[in-house]
C-alpha cells in the first residue's frame, strides 16, 4: 500500500480522474495483509501518506482531503501501531515550520482526531511524547501577515478546539489541567512562546487564552528560582502579550515568598513596561503584586525611586491612566502603612514627581501621600516645598468642565502646607516667593496667555496660597501692590468678568494678607496710609450686604484692613489721613441697620489712636460725648480726661447733660460718667450751678440702692464745696445725715471741705456754728468709728486753729473724748500746753496751709481746685503726727522688721507665694466674697467646677476667696480669667463684686471683652502629652489616674484640627498643674509633642517624663537638652499577667510625684485606689509593746514599770505636725529611707517623711515647705539621681536659704564631692557621712557611720532623750492605716493625754 500511495499523482486534475480506481484500491489493499504484519504495514502506509502530503505542492482539493481521511480510516482497525510510532508520524508533518499548506493542516487535523492522540496521550501522561509535540508547535510563528484567512482559521480550529481546548468535556486534548500541572515547565515554555508571538498572531493569542482557561495556576510555581526570573523578565520584552503579563502577575500575587525574593526585579519590570507605555501590563503587577504584598516590601526606597524615574517617562496622553491605575493604588497603601521616617524625603520627592505630570488624576494621588501625619521633616524640605508650590501653580492652565473636580484638591494641598507652617515657621521661608508671585499673577483674573478668566480652582487655591506668604518677608512695595489690587476690584467697571463667591474669597484673603503685613511692618509711609484710607472710604460707599444678606467683598476687605491700621499710625499726620473716613463711619452708624458693626469700627480706631494723638481726636469730641451721653456707650470714656485738656468747650456745652446722665438707667453708668465730671469740676468748679447741685442731692436720696456708687458724687460735691460752698448751705443736714446714718467717709470728706471753705469765706460768724455741728456729730452718733472721730476732731482743728477763743469755749465738750489723740492735741492747743518739737512743727504747718487755703478761696478761682490737695495733705500730716505720737514698743518694731525681712526672703525663694490675682481689685473683691452668704465664694467655686475637697481646703485658709481666685488666675490667661470671673459673678448675683472689677479695669484703661470662646470651668489638673503610637497605653493610664482622684486632659483625636486643636491644647496645658509626657521612640520626632513640651516649659508647669518603651535617655532630637534635666519613670516591661502597661510600683511612684503638686479629689477615688496615699509599708511598729496580756488588747501597766512605758498594739505611722528632722531623698531608695525613718522614730525623734504626708487638700510642696521651716535638721540622702531631681533641688535650696542644719548622707557614688550640678553650692562646705556599699551581713543604718549621724542629731536636737524615746512618742497622734485591723486604743499613762485617732496619714 505504501508503494501504491507513492505512485499517486500530485496533479489535482489527474488525481480527481483517477480517484474512483484509487478509492477501490485503498479498500482492498489492507485486506490482503496478514494480521501479523498489520502494524508494520500501517506504519509504512502512514509514512507513505506523510511523504505524499509533504511532497504535494498543489492547491488543496476536496478529493485529496477525502483521500487523506479515507486512508487514515482504512488503517484504524486493530492492531494499531504503537503510540510512539503514531506521534512520530504526526510530528513529521507538525515539525515543518511555518507551514501554510492546507493539505498538511488537514492531515494533522484528521490524523490527530482519528487516532485520538490527545485522549491516548493524557490517560497516563506521556511526558516525552507530549513534549515532542509541544516542541514541534514552537517552530510555528503563525504570523498574521504570512498566511491567508483560510489557513489561519484551520490552524485556530486545530489548536484551540482540538489539540488544546478550554472545555472540560473535551477529552481528546493534551492540555488537561492534570497534564499541564505534571508538565508545568513544558507548558510554561509553550505559553511563553505563544506570548512572544501573540501580538502578531491571533492564533497564538487564542492559544494563550485557551491555556490560561484550562490551568489558571500554571505559573503558581517554578522548577527553579531562575525559571521564575526568566519568565518575569520576559514580561518586559516588547513583543510579549498582555495576557502573559497578567498570568505572571497572578502567579506572584498568590506567592508571597516569590514576591519577597524577586521584589526588586518586579520594580524593574514595572519601570520597563511604563517606559514602553504599557500601562495595562504594568497595572497587573501594581495591583495584583505590589499592592497585595505592600506590607512585605522591605526595600520601599527602591519602589519610590522607580516611580520617581517612571513619572516623566510616561506619554502625556497616558498620564491620567498612569496616575489612576499605577500611582493611585500605591499611594493608598503608602498612606495606610506606617513608614520609616527615613523615607520621608523620598516620599516627598515622589509627590513632586506626581504633581509634575500636570494632569488632574495626579492630584488625589499626591495629596494622599502628602496628608500622612507626623511624618515629614518639614524643616529639611526647603527646596522641595518651593518646588511643590511651583508645581501647584502650573495647574492654572487646566480648565475644568465640571462644577466639582479633582482640581479642587489643589486647595487642600496648599491648605495642608499652610497648617504645617503654623507649627513650622521655616516652611514659609521656602514657600514665600513662589506663593507671592502666584497671588500677584492670579489677581489679574484674566490669563494673559489665553485671554480667558482663570478657572475657579485657581481662586480656591489662591485663597489658601496667601497662608504660604511669609509676613516677615513682605515689603512696603508688596503692600502697595496689594492695595492696588483691591482698589482695582472696587473701581473696575469691566463687565467681562464678574466676581463670584470663589474669586471674592480670594481677594478677601489678599486683604487679610495686607492687614497682617502692615501690622507686622508697623511703621508704614503716609502715602500708603492715604491709599488705605482711600480704599476704606470707597468700600464704605459700596453696599455692605449682598442680596443674600452676606457681607460683600468690599465690606470684608475693608474690615480686615481697618482693624489693623490703627496699630500702624505713628504720627499725627498719618492719623489725620483717616478723619474723612471716620466721619463717614460715624454717619453710617445711624444711617445703616448695622449700627453695632459700624460703631465697633469707629470705636476701635479711636481706642487705639486717640490717646496717642489727642490733637486729632479733639476734633471729634462732640461725637464722643454724643455716644456717651445720648447712647450710653462708655467704650471711649477713658479718652475724655485727656481730650478735655485739649478742647474743654464741647464738655462745657454739655455739662448739664453729663450731670443728668449720672443717674440714667438707675445709675448704671454713674461711675463712668462721674470720672469725666470729676476732671471738669476739678478744673472749673465755678461752672457748676445750684440747680445741678440740687439734682445731685435729690438723686442721691432717690437712689438708695446704689449707695456704693454715691461715693463718687460726694467726691464731686467736695470739690464744688471748696469753690462754691454756698451751693451746699441748704444741704448741711443732709450731709450730716449721710455721715451719721451711713458713716460714709466720702460724705464726711465733702462735709469737711464745705465747713472749712464756708468758715474761710464767712469768718467768725460760722466758726461756732460749725464747731457745734461737729461736736454734736460725735456726741449724738452711735457706734461712730475711731477713724471718723479722728477726722471730726481734725476738722475742728482746721476750723478753730485760727479762732482759738471760739475753740476754747468748746473745751468742756472735748474733755469726754480726750482719749482720742487728735482730740488731746486740740485740748493742748486750747490750754496752751507746751508742745513737743514735732507737734509744734505740725501745728505750724497746719497754720500755713490754712492761710494758703484762705488766700486761694477768697482771692482766686484758680486756687479752688487745689483745696482738695491741701486738705488731703493736711490729713496725711495729721496721720503722720498720730503715728509719731502713738509710737509702739521698739522691740516689737524690731521683731516685725525681722519677720518682714524673712518673709521677703522666703518669697524670693519660693515664687509660689506670689498671688496671680490683680492687685487693683483683688483685695476689695475678696473682702466682699469672704462674708458668708448664699452666693459667697463657695458658690463661685462650685460654679467654676472645683471639687468639694478643694473648697474645704480653701475654707481653712485665712483668705479663702483669695486662694480660690489665685487658683483660677494661675490656670488661665489673664483676659480669659477676668472675663470668666466677671461673667460668673453676674450669674450668681454678685454685681457688687463685678462692678469693682469693671471699675478697676476701666481706670487702668483696659476693657473686659463682651464675649470669649471659652468654657468657664476649671480644667483638669493633669495634662497627658503623648504620641499617637502610645494612645492605647495612655488611655489606660488616664483611666487609672482618674480612679486615683486625678482628672486628666487627653487629646483623643475627636477635637478637630488646625487652630481649634492648638487652642484647646494651649488651654489644657495652661490649666494643668502637672504635665505628664508619655515618651515613646516617636515622641521626640513629633512636632506637636515638641510644641507641647516647649509650652509646658515656658509656662513653668511641672513636667514628669514617663518612658513608655525602651529607648536611650535623653531622647534624640530637639527634646534631648530639655529632658536631660528631668528624671524619668521607667513605665514599661509590664508583667505578662498584668492588664496594665506598667509595673505596679511605678504607678505608685507616679502618684507620689503628682502629689507633690496637686492633691487628689477624694470624690473621684474608686475602691481600687481607696486611701492610696496611706503607705502600704510592713513593720511600721515604731514603738514595740513592752507588756501584753492574753485576755485584753488594751494597754496595761504595773507598779514597777509604769514610768515612761506604754503598750501600743497597732503599727500605724505617727502624725508629725512640728518635726525635728526632715528626711530628703529620691524615691529609688525608698525602702532604705523607711528603715531610717523607723530607727530615728524609735529613738524619739519627730521625723518628717513625704510618703506619710500624701493626704489632705493642699499640695505636697506646701507641706514640704512647712516641714523644712519647722525642722531643726535636714537629712539629705544623696545619690546621682538625687542631685538631678528638681524636687530635691528645691528642698535643698529652701533649707540652705533658711540656714538649716543640712546633714548629707552619701548613699551612692556621685563621682565627686560636692556633686556636680545645681547642688554643688549647697554641699560645697558640708562633708558627707559615707553610707555607700554596706557589707552584705550588715544593715545600712548601723556601725560608726550611723553613730556619727546620731552624734550630729544630738548636737542639733539636745532635748531628745534617745534612751527614753517613748515619752516623746506619746505626744504624737497615730492615724489609721488603709488596712483594716483590730485597732487598740492608747490608754492614758500618768500625765500622758488621751490622743484621738486621726483619719488619714498625717494631714486628713
Amino acid at each position: 500500500m505504501d508503494e501504491f500511495i507513492r505512485q499517486l499523482t500530485h496533479d489535482n486534475t489527474q488525481f480527481d480522474n483517477q480517484w474512483p480506481d484509487t478509492f477501490t484500491k485503498l479498500h482492498k489493499l489492507p485486506d490482503d495483509i496478514p494480521d501479523i504484519d498489520q502494524p508494520t504495514f500501517k506504519v509504512k502506509s502512514l509514512n507513505a501518506l506523510v511523504d505524499y502530503v509533504l511532497e504535494d505542492n498543489e492547491a488543496i482539493s476536496g478529493t485529496k482531503s477525502i483521500f487523506i481521511d479515507k486512508t487514515i480510516q482504512n488503517l484504524l482497525k486493530d492492531p494499531l501501531p504503537s503510540l510512539d510510532e503514531l506521534v512520530q508520524i504526526f510530528c513529521r508533518v507538525l515539525n515543518i515550520p511555518n507551514t501554510n499548506k492546507l493539505l498538511q493542516i488537514k492531515f494533522l487535523q484528521k490524523f490527530y482526531y482519528q487516532y485520538r492522540l490527545g485522549e491516548r496521550l493524557s490517560k497516563s501522561p506521556s511526558v516525552e511524547l507530549i513534549d515532542s509535540i509541544l516542541g514541534c508547535l514552537q517552530k510555528h510563528e503563525l504570523l498574521n501577515k504570512e498566511s491567508n484567512d483560510k489557513v489561519q482559521d484551520e490552524w485556530k480550529q486545530f489548536l484551540t478546539r482540538s489539540m488544546f481546548s478550554p472545555l472540560d468535556m473535551d477529552t481528546n486534548k493534551i492540555n488537561h489541567k492534570e497534564t499541564m500541572i505534571i508538565m508545568r515547565s513544558h507548558f510554561q515554555h509553550l505559553y511563553r512562546w505563544a506570548a512572544h508571538h501573540s501580538r502578531q498572531s491571533t492564533i497564538w493569542s487564542d492559544v494563550l487564552n485557551t491555556l490560561e482557561r484550562a490551568c489558571p495556576t500554571l505559573f503558581d510555581s517554578f522548577i527553579t528560582p531562575d525559571d521564575a526570573k526568566v519568565y518575569l523578565n520576559t514580561c518586559a520584552e516588547p513583543s510579549i502579550s498582555t495576557d502573559y503579563c497578567n498570568l505572571i502577575a497572578k502567579s506572584y500575587q498568590s506567592q508571597a515568598d516569590l514576591f519577597t525574593a524577586n521584589s526588586s526585579d518586579i520594580f524593574i519590570i514595572v519601570e520597563k513596561l511604563l517606559s514602553q507605555n504599557k500601562i495595562k501590563e504594568a497595572q497587573y503587577f501594581v495591583r495584583n503584586v505590589i499592592v497585595t504584598h505592600f506590607s512585605l516590601i522591605n526595600n520601599l526606597e527602591e519602589l519610590l525611586q522607580m516611580l520617581i524615574r517612571a513619572c516623566p517617562l510616561v506619554d502625556i496622553q497616558s498620564r491620567n491612566y498612569f496616575c489612576k491605575d499605577i500611582i493611585s493604588p500605591i499611594a493608598y497603601e503608602m498612606n495606610r502603612k506606617k513608614a520609616n521616617k527615613k523615607l520621608a524625603t523620598s516620599y516627598f520627592d515622589l509627590i513632586l514627581a506626581i504633581l509634575d505630570l500636570i494632569v488632574i488624576e495626579a492630584l488625589p494621588c499626591a495629596y494622599r501621600i502628602l496628608e500622612i501625619n507626623e511624618f515629614y521633616p518639614w524643616k529639611q524640605l526647603d527646596k522641595q516645598l518651593t518646588h511643590l508650590v511651583q508645581s501647584c501653580v502650573s495647574y492654572d492652565k487646566i480648565i475644568s468642565n465640571s462644577g466639582f473636580s479633582d482640581l479642587d484638591i489643589l486647595e487642600k494641598i496648599i491648605k495642608l502646607i499652610g497648617e504645617r507652617a503654623k507649627t513650622n515657621p521655616t516652611i514659609l521661608r521656602a514657600t514665600h516667593q513662589s506663593a507671592l508671585q502666584a497671588i500677584l499673577k492670579w489677581s489679574s483674573i484674566i490669563d494673559n496667555d489665553t485671554g480667558k478668566p482663570y478657572d475657579k480652582h485657581i481662586f480656591n487655591m489662591g485663597t489658601k496660597m496667601t497662608e504660604l506668604v511669609d509676613i516677615k518677608q513682605i515689603t512696603i512695595d508688596n503692600c502697595y501692590q496689594f492695595i492696588a489690587i483691591l482698589q482695582k476690584q472696587i473701581n473696575d467697571n469691566d463687565d467681562t468678568y464678574v466676581l463670584d463667591k470663589t474669586s471674592q474669597y480670594f481677594f478677601t484673603a489678599i486683604s487679610q494678607l495686607l492687614s497682617e503685613s502692615i501690622q507686622h511692618i508697623k511703621t508704614i509711609p503716609t502715602a500708603l496710609h492715604q491709599q488705605l484710607a482711600t480704599f476704606c472710604s470707597a468700600a464704605l460707599d459700596c453696599s455692605l450686604h449682598d442680596e443674600n444678606g452676606g457681607m460683600t467683598f468690599e465690606h470684608l476687605a475693608a474690615l480686615h484692613i481697618w482693624f489693623k491700621v490703627g496699630q500702624c499710625i505713628d504720627n499725627e499726620d498719618n492719623a489725620r489721613v483717616y478723619e474723612t473716613c471716620l466721619d463717614r463711619l460715624y454717619k453710617l452708624i445711624y444711617d445703616e441697620e448695622e449700627e453695632e458693626k459700624m460703631y465697633s469700627w469707629w470705636c476701635t480706631f479711636w481706642s487705639m489712636t486717640a490717646l496717642k494723638y489727642p490733637n486729632v481726636a479733639a476734633n471729634h469730641i462732640s461725637q464722643f460725648l454724643h455716644e456717651i451721653i445720648d447712647h450710653k456707650k462708655m467704650n471711649l470714656l477713658g479718652l475724655l480726661p485727656t481730650l478735655y485738656a485739649k478742647r474743654p468747650e464741647p464738655f462745657h456745652d454739655r455739662l448739664d447733660d453729663l450731670v443728668h446722665a449720672l443717674f440714667d438707667d438707675n445709675g448704671q453708668h454713674l461711675v463712668s460718667i462721674a470720672s469725666i465730671l470729676m476732671v471738669i469740676i476739678k478744673t472749673h468748679p465755678e461752672l457748676i450751678t445750684s440747680s445741678q447741685v440740687d439734682y445731685l442731692f435729690t438723686s442721691i436720696k432717690n437712689h438708695t440702692d446704689i449707695l456704693n456708687e454715691s461715693s463718687h458724687i460726694f467726691l464731686m460735691l467736695g470739690h464744688i464745696a471748696n469753690a462754691q460752698p454756698h451751693l451746699l448751705d441748704k444741704y448741711r443736714q443732709d450731709l450730716v445725715h449721710f455721715v451719721t446714718e451711713q458713716q460714709k467717709p466720702q460724705a464726711f470728706n465733702c462735709l469737711q471741705q464745705y465747713l472749712v471753705a464756708s468758715t474761710i469765706i464767712n469768718g467768725e460768724k460760722t466758726v461756732d456754728e460749725n464747731l457745734i455741728l461737729l461736736i454734736n456729730l460725735i456726741k449724738n452718733s452711735k457706734n461712730i468709728s475711731t477713724d471718723l472721730s479722728s477726722q471730726i476732731f481734725h476738722t475742728c482743728q482746721l476750723i478753730g486753729i485760727r479762732h482759738k477763743q471760739i475753740l476754747a469755749t468748746k473745751r468742756n465738750d472735748l474733755l469726754p473724748f480726750e482719749s482720742n489723740s487728735t482730740c488731746r492735741m486740740l485740748i493742748d492747743i486750747i490750754d496752751g500746753n507746751k508742745m513737743s518739737e514735732e507737734n509744734q512743727t505740725a501745728i505750724n504747718h497746719t497754720l500755713d496751709e490754712i492761710a494758703q487755703i484762705e488766700r486761694r478761696v477768697v482771692h482766686t478761682e484758680q486756687g479752688v481746685q487745689n483745696i482738695t490737695k491741701l486738705v488731703k495733705r493736711q490729713e496725711l500730716n495729721i496721720t503722720n503726727l498720730d503715728a509719731r505720737v502713738n509710737t509702739v514698743d521698739t522691740h516689737i518694731n524690731d521683731i516685725n522688721e525681722q519677720l518682714e525681712h524673712h518673709a521677703h526672703e522666703l518669697e524670693r525663694i519660693d515664687a509660689k507665694t506670689l498671688s496671680y490675682v490683680p492687685t487693683e481689685w483683688g483685695r476689695d473683691v475678696c473682702t466682699l466674697l469672704n462674708v458668708r452668704a448664699n452666693n459667697d465664694w463657695r458658690l463661685l467655686g462650685k460654679r467654676f467646677g472645683y471639687s468639694t475637697s478643694e473648697l474645704k481646703h480653701w475654707a481653712m485658709q485665712l483668705d479663702p476667696t483669695m486662694s480660690l481666685l489665685n487658683e483660677w488666675f494661675m490656670t488661665h490667661k489673664a483676659d480669659e480669667a477676668t472675663y470668666g470671673l466677671v461673667k460668673m459673678l453676674n450669674e450668681i448675683g454678685r454685681q457688687d463684686a463685678e462692678q469693682i472689677i469693671r471699675k478697676a479695669m476701666s481706670n487702668a484703661g483696659e476693657l473686659i471683652p463682651d464675649d470669649l470662646p471659652m468654657d468657664i470651668k476649671r480644667l483638669p489638673p493633669i495634662f497627658l502629652s503623648y504620641q499617637w503610637g502610645s494612645q492605647k497605653a495612655v488611655g489606660k493610664l488616664k483611666t487609672n489616674l482618674e480612679q486615683a482622684g486625678y482628672s486628666c486632659w487627653m487629646d483623643t483625636g475627636e477635637m478637630g484640627g488646625g487652630d481649634k486643636l492648638f487652642a484647646k491644647i494651649d488651654a489644657g496645658i495652661r490649666g494643668a498643674k502637672v504635665v505628664i509626657c508619655c515618651i515613646n521612640k516617636n515622641y521626640a520626632q513629633s512636632d506637636n509633642c515638641s510644641r507641647e513640651v516647649h509650652l509646658t516649659i515656658s509656662t513653668g508647669k511641672p513636667l514628669i517624663p514617663l518612658q513608655m518603651e525602651k529607648q536611650s535617655w535623653p531622647p534624640e532630637g530637639a527634646l534631648g537638652p530639655i529632658m536631660s534635666e528631668y528624671l524619668y519613670i521607667r513605665f514599661f516591661d509590664r508583667k505578662s499577667n498584668d492588664e496594665n502597661y506598667w509595673p505596679a510600683d511605678k504607678f505608685t511612684e507616679l502618684l507620689g510625684q503628682i502629689r507633690y503638686h496637686v492633691a487628689p479629689d477624694p470624690d473621684m477615688i474608686t475602691e481600687q485606689y481607696h486611701n492610696w496615699f496611706v503607705p502600704r509599708v510592713d513593720n511600721l511598729i515604731f514603738l514595740q509593746p513592752t507588756t501584753t496580756t492574753p485576755t485584753a488588747t488594751t494597754t496595761t501597766t504595773t507598779k514597777n514599770d509604769k514610768k515612761d512605758k506604754a503598750i501600743i498594739n497597732d503599727d500605724t505611722p505617727l502624725v508629725i505636725t512640728h518635726p525635728q528632722v526632715m528626711i530628703s531623698y529620691q524615691w529609688d531608695y525608698q525602702n532604705d529611707i523607711i528603715i531610717l525613718y523607723n530607727k530615728l522614730t524609735q529613738l524619739g525623734y519627730r521625723c518628717w517623711l513625704d510618703i506619710f504626708q500624701m493626704g489632705g487638700g493642699d499640695s505636697l510642696f506646701e507641706k514640704i515647705d512647712t516641714g523644712i521651716r519647722h525642722a531643726k535638721c535636714i537629712i539629705s540622702c544623696v545619690t546621682p539621681k538625687y542631685t538631678k531631681s528638681i524636687n530635691c533641688r528645691r528642698e535643698m535650696a529652701l533649707a540652705d536659704a533658711l540656714e538649716k542644719l543640712i546633714l548629707p548622707l552619701l548613699i551612692e557614688d556621685t563621682k565627686s564631692w560636692p556633686p556636680a550640678g545645681p547642688m554643688a553650692m549647697v554641699f560645697a562646705e558640708r562633708s558627707y557621712i559615707d553610707f555607700r556599699n554596706p557589707k552584705p551581713d550588715q544593715q545600712r543604718w548601723s556601725g560608726k557611720e550611723f553613730e556619727s549621724v546620731l552624734a550630729k542629731l544630738k548636737q542639733a536636737i539636745p532635748e531628745v532623750q534617745t534612751e527614753k524615746p517613748q515619752r516623746h512618742l506619746l505626744d504624737m497622734q497615730r492615724p489609721t492605716t488603709a488596712i483594716k485591723r483590730n485597732e487598740n486604743k492608747l490608754k492614758r499613762i500618768r500625765s500622758a493625754p488621751i490622743i484621738p485617732e486621726s483619719r488619714a496619714c498625717s494631714i486628713m
